[in-house]
C-alpha cells in the first residue's frame, strides 16, 4: 500500500477535519494564527494568536500578520484546551502535518505548557505528502516523491485560491486539494 491510498481509503466517506497555522517561523517558531474547518468547509476555529516572542519581519512578508493584529487575540495556553476538544478522536487533514504539530509543540513550551502527544488527541493524515504521490514526480536520487507547495497544488487541482497564506484560506484550498484526491481515486 502506498501512503496515497492509504490516504484515500481512511478519508473516503468519512467526516474529517482540515488544520491550517500561520507562525513566526520555521525554527523556534510559534503559531500566529489557526483555523479549523470540517470537511463540509465550515470553520470551527479561526482565530489569531498572541505570540510570546515579536513576529519576524520575514514572517511578516509571507502572511501580512503582525504585532499589532495578534495584540488582542487569546495566547496559545488560552486556545489549547479547545483545539483538544475540536480535535479529540477525528481525523485530521493537515497540509505538512509535520510541520504544523512540530509549531504546537513550539508553541506550548514557549509558554512552559506540559507536552502534549497531539498523535494521540486526533488522527493526523498529511494531505501534502499524499499529494506529492498523487501529483507523481518521482525523485529517484531520494527515492521518494517530490513535495509540492499548496497554492501549486491548488491551481493543478483547479481549486479557487482566495487569501493565501491566512489559516482559513489554506484550510480551505487543502479541502479542494484532499476533495480532487479523493475523486481521482473514484
Amino acid at each position: 500500500m502506498s501512503y496515497l491510498s492509504d490516504f484515500q481509503k481512511a478519508l473516503k466517506g468519512n467526516p474529517f477535519l482540515v488544520l491550517d497555522t500561520e507562525t513566526t517561523g520555521l525554527t523556534h517558531g510559534e503559531v500566529c494564527q489557526i483555523a479549523i474547518i470540517n470537511s463540509n468547509g465550515e470553520t470551527l476555529l479561526d482565530t489569531f494568536v498572541k505570540t510570546k516572542m515579536p513576529i519576524p519581519s520575514d514572517a511578516i512578508r509571507i502572511h501580512g500578520i503582525t504585532d499589532e493584529m495578534v495584540k488582542d487575540a487569546p495566547i496559545w495556553p488560552e486556545l489549547v484546551p479547545q483545539i483538544k476538544t475540536i480535535l479529540d478522536g477525528q481525523l485530521l487533514v493537515v497540509y505538512n502535518a509535520t510541520y504544523d504539530r512540530s509549531m504546537f509543540h513550539q508553541s506550548g513550551e514557549r509558554h512552559g505548557l506540559d507536552k502534549i502527544e497531539w498523535k494521540q488527541i486526533a488522527t493526523w493524515l498529511c494531505a501534502m505528502e499524499a499529494y506529492a504521490e498523487f501529483y507523481g514526480e518521482f525523485n529517484s536520487y531520494h527515492g521518494n516523491y517530490k513535495w509540492q507547495r499548496l497554492a501549486h497544488a491548488a491551481r493543478v487541482e483547479k481549486v479557487t485560491v482566495e487569501n493565501a497564506h491566512s489559516a482559513l484560506g489554506d484550510c480551505l484550498m487543502t479541502l479542494g486539494v484532499v476533495k480532487a484526491m479523493l475523486k481521482g481515486d473514484e
